[in-house]
């Protein structure tokens, strides 16, 4: 089993299957195991796009960098061929500079992740018990979502190109172009990462983590609320009263 730590600081969405409550589900049902979510497209086609990969990926490097915080909601598809299952769980995200995230799903029994940029807690509501660690400075906090923290130059740490014409059909939005990042470096958890590219601002509107173990997190985002000024005291839990909590 990987540690809760080396699930959390993927937020949850690299876990493989039954390793950290991120990736349990609020609905579930069984899936072939060859579903399409799971087949590479290295060898496939790009689709043809007016803009290179690379200037979508400096759109949205400029996007994230001129935002401070933001709320959005959100809905998480997660697909694993080995189990030939699919779950979707739904929630509210939140995000501020540096480092800070909450992660509120919606189900009862759905986890909930808190980083306040120095401590970082997984409540596990049905069990009423929460894990809390110090956070690592030196750890790549942001997993694969490092993106949405602007100021990373991200064309520094990933190969960039257009995503398949297969990806484009599957996962595409309209008024969108969708790119393929791979980590110059090579991560111990995911491959690359697909990101959804609003044409007009250059924000991500939905993007697909493509894990090691060959399963699939597509997160699709709506209601997005930029700059609203949010308190670092947003993203602090405080451990109410009949919830354990155990410290890593």
């Amino acid at each position: 089993m990987e540690t809760l730590s080396a699930c959390l600081l993927s937020l949850g969405i690299l876990c493989s299957s039954g390793t950290a409550a991120a990736a349990q589900p609020s609905e579930s049902a069984a899936v072939p195991a060859s579903a399409p979510a799971a087949t590479s497209a290295v060898a496939e086609k790009p689709a043809p796009a007016t803009r290179s990969a690379s200037a979508v990926l400096a759109s949205v490097q400029s996007f994230y960098d001129g935002t401070k915080d933001f709320q959005a909601n959100f809905k998480q598809t997660y697909v694993h061929p080995v189990y030939a299952t699919r779950t979707v769980t739904r929630g509210t995200m939140l995000l501020k500079k540096p480092g800070m995230m909450v992660w509120d799903y919606d189900g009862a029994g759905d986890p909930d992740f808190y980083v306040d940029g120095d401590n970082m807690w997984v409540v596990e509501h049905d069990t009423r018990q929460v894990v809390s660690q110090k956070v690592d400075k030196n750890a790549n906090l942001a997993g694969a979502m490092k993106f949405l923290f602007g100021g990373q130059k991200l064309i520094k740490e990933f190969k960039v190109r257009l995503a398949s014409e297969t990806l484009v059909r599957r996962y595409g939005i309209p008024g969108h172009t969708v790119i393929e990042l791979k980590p110059k470096v090579k991560d111990a958890h995911y491959k690359t990462l697909l990101l959804v590219v609003d044409d007009g601002s250059g924000r991500v509107n939905a993007f697909v983590v493509r894990n090691r173990d060959n399963s699939i997190n597509h997160f699709e985002l709506s209601h997005t609320k930029l700059n609203l000024g949010l308190k670092k005291s947003a993203f602090r839990y405080k451990v109410p009263g009949g919830y354990v909590e155990t410290k890593e």
